[in-house]
Order: structure tokens, then sequence, then C-alpha cells
């Protein structure tokens, strides 16, 4: 192969790659959503069968194996709940409290300060009014002399005069441009602290409120874990809830209806564990891809290199003749096949288990790391030998 026909080779490798991934980021979104409502009803049949078995295990009607199960585990979940309960008594609920505190003073440092700047501004714009005052009305009386001396013949015996009134005016216009720009620059002051301290008002009013909230609920949490029954039938549901959650094959007990309960659970549990495997499967094989294309990319590069040094040596240099193995090649067939399996992305989210049970084999065999290593090992090679015949 020339070189613009390997590296439309690559080119057209790397294309089948991508449409792979984005066929398994479909797979993906399907298995999230449809995992999404099943982790709903798993939980809420979770939920219900705990409570099932806590009022049968109160009743003294559990089979002894199965309450043992729980029982044994009972104390390690009193312990954590009596950790927890220190906890939230002696840092948690403090540490809130605290936080709270700090950020009530400091709403209120900040509205002192407000109402401290508010008396000197007002001050200030006060002064400044009474020297504009007090200017406006020189200015007035500048004009009428002015006006007087200018009557008539006035301007011939008064000009002396009038010439210093009128310098005098002029400088009273000054200051009174002057104590306009003040008198904004003061109530602009005043606005734009105002509309600061405002605005981290209500910030801080939105923190405090989530930390008031935190605090009841610690508060909350903290009465229940204070009251010995309470904290025991806490411990009791959390450790059969445990339980039915590692439940992956059916419990034997006498009660019917419970036994069909469990089963239901286990069954559950164990499409539970195939959802969750299948998104591993799909994100590690995305990310495996997603190496491989990248790698590609890197080989390509390296050709493209040596095709710029050929063009430039031309006269010395013959075309490259690259010259792919079966191998490498055959590694490349997977794409479409694979592609195939993948396009019906509903069908696919739905079966969890069967996605992971075909991938499995894949990572293990023809994309395994030594596979990957092999074909790339291969590129490597051929580069090297269309090198070597320069």
């Amino acid at each position: 192969m020339r070189g613009e026909q390997i590296l439309r080779y690559l080119g057209d490798q790397q294309q089948a790659i991508d449409d792979l991934v984005k066929q398994l980021d479909e797979v993906q979104v399907a298995f999230n959503a449809q995992f999404d409502a099943f982790k709903a009803r798993h939980d809420a049949r979770l939920d219900e069968l705990t409570e099932q078995v806590l009022a049968t295990l109160r009743a003294g009607g559990l089979d002894l194996k199965f309450r043992e199960s729980i029982l044994e585990l009972a104390p390690a979940e009193r312990s954590r709940l009596e950790e927890r309960r220190q906890k939230v008594r002696d840092e948690y609920l403090p540490q809130r409290r605290q936080a709270a505190d700090r950020i009530l003073q400091q709403a209120q440092a900040e509205m002192a300060e407000l109402r401290s700047l508010n008396p000197r501004l007002d001050r200030q714009e006060e002064e400044l009014k009474e020297e504009k005052s007090r200017l406006e009305a020189r200015l007035a009386a500048l004009n009428d002399e002015i006006g007087h001396k200018s009557r008539g013949l006035g301007v011939m015996r008064h000009f002396r005069s009038i010439s210093r009134a009128d310098q005098e005016r002029q400088r009273a216009i000054g200051q009174l441009e002057a104590l306009a720009s003040s008198l904004q620059k003061v109530r602009k002051e005043w606005d734009e602290q105002r509309q600061a301290v405002q605005k981290h008002q209500t910030e801080l009013q939105e923190k405090w409120q989530l930390e008031s909230i935190a605090v009841a609920r610690l508060h909350a949490e903290l009465d229940q874990l204070d009251d010995a029954q309470a904290r025991e039938d806490l411990a009791l549901r959390r450790t059969i809830r445990q339980v039915l959650d590692d439940l992956k094959e059916p419990v034997p007990v006498q009660d019917p209806e419970l036994s069909a309960a469990l089963q239901d659970m286990a069954a559950l549990n164990v499409q539970t564990d195939a959802y969750h495997e299948g998104l591993a499967s799909a994100g590690g094989l995305i990310g495996l891809l997603g190496g491989i294309r990248s790698g590609l990319g890197a080989i390509a590069q390296a050709i493209e290199g040596l095709e710029r040094e050929q063009e430039m040596h031309r006269e010395y240099l013959k075309p490259l003749d690259f010259r792919l193995t079966a191998s490498a090649e055959a590694f490349h067939d997977l794409w479409e096949p694979l592609s195939n399996r993948f396009t019906d992305e509903a069908t696919v989210g739905a079966h969890p288990a069967d996605f992971s049970a075909a991938v499995r084999p894949l990572l293990a065999n023809s994309l395994s790391q030594a596979s990957i290593e092999a074909m790339f090992g291969d590129l490597g090679k051929m580069i090297e030998r269309a090198a070597a015949a320069w």
C-alpha cells in the first residue's frame, strides 16, 4: 500500500471505532434509563419486604436460621448507630450551629456597618448641599450685580468691578460643578454600598436557611437515636435491609408468602448485579476502544511524517510501501460484526447479563491486552520495514 492508502485504511478503522463507540454510548443510555426504573421497583420491594420481615421477627415467627443470620449482624449495626449518635451530638450538630451563628453574626455586622455608613454619608451630603446653596446665592447676587452695573454706560464706569465680579462668578460656577460631582459621588457610593450589602444579605440568608435546615434534621435524627427503642428498631431494620439486599439465592422458610417474596427479592438483586456489570462492561469497552483509536491516530501521524520526508527528498527516496499483516487486518475486521450486534440498543439495554456475557470473551481474546499489543506491534514493524527500504 502507498502512504495515502494506508492512511485511508487507518482513517476508516478510526471511523468504524467511532461508530461503534457511538452505539455503545446509546447502549449505556438505555442501560441507565432502564436501570433507573428497575432500581425504583427494586428499592420499593426492598422497603416493603424489610417491614414484613421485621414484623415477622418481632412476632417470633421467623425461621431460626434466617433469624440467626439477621441477629448475627445486628450488633455491628447497633455499634454504627451508637457511633453516629455520638458524632451527631458531639461534632455535627455543634458544627452546624456554629456555622449558622457565624453567618448570622456576619449579616448583623454588615448591617451595622451599613447603618454607620449612612449617617456619615448623610452628613457629607448635607454639608455639600449647604455649600451648594451658599454658592448658588452668591452666584445669584453676582449675576444681579453684573446685570445692574452693565446697564447703559455703566459698563464703562464699572468695567473693573464687573470684571472682578465676573471672575468670581466663574469661580462660583466651577465650584458648583465640583460640588455637584461630589454630591453625585456620595449618593453613588451609598447606592452601591446599599445594593452590595442587600445582595450579600440575600446570599447569607440562603446559607443561614440551609444551615438551619441541616440543624433541624440533625436534631430530629438525634432525637430518634437518643430513644433506645427507636435506635434498636432502626438497627434491626437496617440489618434486615442489608441481609435482604445481599440476598442472591432464595432462603428456605416455612411461610409460603414470605418464601415467594424472598425468592422475588433474590431475583431482583441478581438483576441489579447484572445491570451493574452491564454498565461496567459498556464503560470498559468504550474506554478500551478509545485507547485503540488514539493509538491508531499516533500511527497515522508517524506515517504522515515519513510521507512528508519522502516528498521533500523524492529525488533520492522512493515512495514508501506499507504492507499490512493478515493478523492486523483480522484484528480490525472486528468492528463491523461488533457494530451489528449492538444496533438495537433498546433490546441490548434490556438484557444487561447477555451484553456482559458477549463482552467478556471479547476482552479475554480478540480485544485482550495481548491482542491489542500484537496489533500495534505489527503496525510498528510495518512502518519499520517500509522505512528500511530507503
